[in-house]
This record gives C-alpha cells, sequence and structure tokens, in this order.
C-alpha cells in the first residue's frame, strides 16, 4: 500500500529544514533565558548566604551551599544542551527514514544530536547513537528492525534519504538507492580536504556500524588494512559508548593512546565535532617512559624521523617500513 510522503521534493525539503532551525533557534533563546535565570538564582542565594551567615546554624548552610551547587550543576547542564544545539544549527541532519511498523510510515531524521520537541512530545531529529538510527546503517528500502529497550521492532522502510547540510543551507539531497552512501562518499571525499581528521557518521557502512555498536565484546581489536578507516570506526565507538552508557562511563574514564604528538593532533577534532569532550591523551613515548621507568632506552619518534631525514640507511628504513 502507498502512502502519502511528507516533504515530498527537495524544495519541500528546504522549507522543512527553515522550520528546523527556527524551532532550533527559539530553543537556544530559551536556554539562554533559564541560564541567566540559574545565575542570577545563584548569586541571589550567595548573597542571601553571605548577609545571614553569622545567624544561620550548621545545617541551614549546608542546605544553602547544597541549593547553590544543585543550581549550578543544573545551569552547567542547559549550557551543556545549547551547545548541541547550536552544532544542530549548523546542519541539523545528514539523513532520513521513513519506517512504518504497518501503519503509515513515520520520517525519522538522524541527526549528530537528538533535538526534542516539547510541544508535539517527541523527538524531530534522532541522535545517530540510538537503537532507532541503526536502521539508517543497516537497511535500504523493505523490510528493517531494530533493538528498542522493549524488544526487537519490525517494520518497513519506505523512503530513505540524504543531505548534505552546511551552515545551516541544503546543499544537496539523495533518493535512496542501493549504494546510495557510495554516492554520498564520493561528494564528501571531493570536497577540499582538511589537516584533522572529520567525523563520518553520515557515510558509516553496515559493517562499520557493527564493530561502533557492538555490546557483547569486552575487548575489541580493530584490524584493516591502511586508510581503512579503523581510527575514525574506533573514535565514533567511543562517542557510541560514551552515548549507551552515559550513567557508568564518562569522558574522564577514557584514555587514547597515539603513536605520536602529530596522529594526536589529525585526530584531536573527531568527538568535539560528535558533541563529545576531548579525551585524555597519551603519546607511546609518554608511556613508554612510564612504564619502563627510564630503564631502557628507545628511539624516540622525533629521533626516528631525524635519522630518517638525515642517513640513507636502507636497512633502518626497511624495518620502519615493516612497522
Amino acid at each position: 500500500m502507498a502512502y502519502p510522503v511528507q516533504h515530498p521534493t527537495e524544495a519541500d525539503e528546504k522549507i522543512y529544514l527553515e522550520e528546523i532551525k527556527d524551532k532550533l533557534s527559539k530553543a537556544i533563546t530559551a536556554i539562554d533565558s533559564a541560564v541567566n535565570a540559574h545565575a542570577k538564582d545563584v548569586q541571589d542565594t550567595k548573597n542571601y548566604l553571605y548577609e545571614n551567615k553569622a545567624g544561620m546554624d550548621h545545617v541551614e548552610k549546608v542546605s544553602v551551599r547544597q541549593s547553590i551547587t544543585q543550581t549550578a550543576i543544573i545551569g552547567e547542564s542547559a549550557v551543556a544542551k545549547k551547545k548541541r544545539l547550536a552544532k544542530l544549527m549548523n546542519s541539523p541532519y545528514f539523513g532520513r527514514i521513513d519506517f512504518s511498523e504497518g501503519e503509515n510510515p513515520e520520517p525519522l531524521y538522524i541527526g549528530i544530536h537528538t533535538f526534542f520537541d516539547a510541544e508535539k512530545n517527541t523527538n524531530l531529529i534522532h541522535d545517530w547513537r540510538a537503537p532507532i538510527a541503526s536502521m539508517f546503517y543497516d537497511y535500504e528500502l523493505g523490510p528493517a528492525a531494530y533493538e528498542a529497550p522493549s524488544g526487537k521492532v519490525e517494520g518497513d522502510i519506505t523512503l530513505k534519504r540524504q543531505y548534505r547540510i552546511r551552515q545551516g543551507n541544503m546543499e544537496f539531497m539523495l533518493e535512496s538507492g542501493l549504494n546510495i552512501h557510495d554516492d554520498v562518499l564520493q561528494k564528501e571525499l571531493s570536497q577540499t580536504s582538511s589537516e584533522r581528521m572529520k567525523n563520518i557518521v553520515a557515510t558509516i557502512q553496515r559493517d562499520q556500524n557493527a564493530i561502533i555498536r557492538n555490546e557483547d565484546a569486552g575487548t575489541l581489536i580493530i584490524q584493516g588494512v591502511a586508510g581503512s578507516g579503523k581510527t575514525s570506526i574506533a573514535l565514533h565507538r567511543i562517542a557510541f559508548l560514551l552515548y549507551r552508557y552515559k550513567d557508568t562511563i564518562k569522558a574522564e574514564d577514557i584514555l587514547i593512546i597515539s603513536p605520536n604528538k602529530v596522529f594526536a593532533d589529525y585526530i584531536s577534532n573527531v568527538l568535539p565535532e560528535l558533541g563529545e569532550e576531548q579525551m585524555a591523551e597519551k603519546g607511546m613515548e609518554e608511556l613508554a617512559h612510564e612504564v619502563l621507568e627510564g630503564k631502557y632506552k628507545f628511539q624516540t619518534f622525533f629521533e626516528q624521523v631525524n635519522m630518517l631525514l638525515e642517513q640513507d640507511n636502507n636497512e633502518f628504513k626497511a624495518r620502519i617500513k615493516l612497522d
């Protein structure tokens, strides 16, 4: 049975995009007002504590300080939410699937973060890490399913689209085909390259998605040839785990070990792009110094590069190439 498609043309999609941006703008304005109100509450409470502390007993002082701390935490949470919404203003979403469980298909827009519409009591944008968003990566048109907290949900994908939206402007929209990811990937790769690695949420492949969302393996080793995307997938997996287990895993629990500072700088942009805090990072040389406690001498990255540049040592070059 054919159902009418919401926003059927690219022109309709661009109109809808403006509606989403307007809602995002209003949400950001509301957060600004809330943050200002929280800041005023904190200052007023501090003033009250300062002016009346002489007449307060210990229990009352503790209660007032706890109130200040709680208000500050709420304010910080609001600031973090504003940052996420600001990222969405630039590029609200990159994909859409229309999913039906037997009734009218529901359009699901996929982006970096969730955007919840309180008026309609629904998500206008779904976080790419959410269970329902996994269908965007795992299925083309036809039967599809995802694992919800309540169990497996089955249905059909009746429409699939991908977009590139930058600075709030839709640069292109593609209808689904068997190789839609390849089309988008080629367009992305044709753009001017950057000195730093970018996130790949719009072009994650099915097998990559399985690695990113794997919740069974306590230890996971990602193997592949050079340039196959191992590091990028590992970083996206970190973002997924922080989302999936946000109550038990925090950014400060994670350490990224890099071969050298050049590599560390190259990958430093990915997690912030995904809205996550920058993780602690340690180079292999620093780790080796700590573990070996200075008992054993080893060649640093700088010394290795310097030797390669200044000495024409074919045996050394062959060993480096093998490593």
